[in-house]
């Protein structure tokens, strides 16, 4: 397999995957991002290469974008134009016998627990922590130091932000929302937000 890649997006987080890519052993030929001022005033990157929708994809992709719902977007628009992703996983980030799906990017110090079962397109950032017999599906963003406890589910485009904490067994369903700093201590149901420790619904 070729170790060219592309990186959907340009922003803070597609800088970060850029050198993630290359400590990884990786050769990022270029960004794709709507926005062709993306890296203005900004040296040492490759460049934009075009759009969602104008970009060649001769080559696979790593997918950057944080927002979840923006992220799954992009997916579906360059999946429908024949683009296939890549997976990042950093040398320096631990996966302990357990499966994850296709383009998951995970950052450096990253942890995924023995048995943990994870869908598609899996972020973690620094220090993000998924704990033994997770299941999770497609779409999980885990920012910096966010843990997940051994045998918690959680559904599809859950965003865990800064140290945000689900405790073992706890269920998180679709589209759910946790703040930083909140501590889950309840089941919390589909495409709720919660925040605060305990965490509560808002």
């Amino acid at each position: 397999m070729t170790s060219h890649v592309l990186i959907l997006g340009a922003g803070g987080l597609g800088r970060e995957v850029f050198h993630w890519a290359r400590e990884a052993g990786l050769h990022p030929l270029g960004f794709i991002d709507d926005n062709p001022a993306a890296l203005d005033g900004r040296t040492g990157y490759a460049p934009i290469l075009g759009g969602v929708e104008s970009a060649p994809l001769d080559v696979p992709i790593l997918c950057a974008i944080g927002q979840n719902t923006a992220r799954r977007v992009c997916v579906e628009r360059l999946r429908a134009r024949g683009g296939s992703f890549a997976t990042l996983i950093h040398p320096q980030a631990k996966v302990l016998h357990a499966e994850i799906g296709p383009g998951a990017v995970l950052a450096p110090f990253a942890y995924v627990a023995a048995d943990a079962k994870v869908g598609a397109f899996l972020f973690m950032q620094t220090g993000a922590v998924l704990g033994h017999d997770v299941c999770a599906g497609d779409f999980l963003r885990m920012d910096t130091n966010a843990f997940v406890g051994g045998y918690a589910t959680l559904g599809h485009g859950v965003t865990l932000h800064t140290g945000a904490k689900v405790m073992p067994g706890k269920r998180v369903g679709d589209g759910c929302t946790l703040g930083a700093g909140s501590v889950l201590l309840r089941n919390l149901h589909a495409s709720a937000t919660a925040f605060g420790v305990p965490a509560q619904r808002v």
